[in-house]
């Protein structure tokens, strides 16, 4: 095995554990709030105090559990407005280097793309802007012309586009 594709499968057997690790945290830290709130909706509890330190600490392992999960990270990272409900469409942009050996053609004029700008769309479905649910997502490819031309500043003479770099990562 050449070290790339071992480390390749060191961590993909990291994120696994990591979201396990982080959902049996959430589903033992929502047990914990579940009894807690039973117990004192019930009468059985020992002591109010004590079932608010167990709520308190339950929350703590939930929280820990989301940072802990890439998959909650990755949906943290990604988002929004407090304000945002409901389907929401997002473009990243990515400069396409020519180091990376990619076969993509350019979705406007279908020429091969060596050097130009990656573009990843997703629709997804939000609460409260954190995007719950994704309903589709793809990525498209466009050359340096192309990625040029279509940028926001496509109205600016074109020598300055040149000098400009348009592309950014995000």
């Amino acid at each position: 095995m050449s070290p790339s594709s071992t480390v390749e499968l060191a961590d993909a057997v990291s994120e696994v554990l990591y979201a396990l690790a982080g959902w049996l945290l959430v589903g033992l830290g929502a047990v914990g709030v579940v009894v807690a709130v039973l117990s004192v909706a019930s009468g059985t509890a020992p002591s109010l105090v004590l079932s608010s330190i167990v709520v308190l600490l339950s929350l703590c392992l939930v929280a820990f559990g989301v940072f802990v999960n890439p998959g909650f990270r990755r949906r943290l990272d990604r988002r929004r407005s407090l304000g945002q409900f409901g389907r929401s469409r997002v473009v990243e942009h990515r400069v396409l280097r020519p180091g990376e050996d990619r076969t993509d053609r350019c979705v406007d004029c279908g020429a091969r793309v060596a050097e130009g700008e990656l573009r990843r769309y997703r629709e997804e479905f939000c609460l409260a802007g954190l995007p719950v649910y994704t309903h589709s997502e793809g990525e498209n490819a466009y050359c340096l012309d192309c990625a040029t031309t279509d940028s926001s500043d496509a109205t600016a003479p074109a020598d300055e586009r040149a000098r400009a770099e348009p592309l950014t990562e995000s």
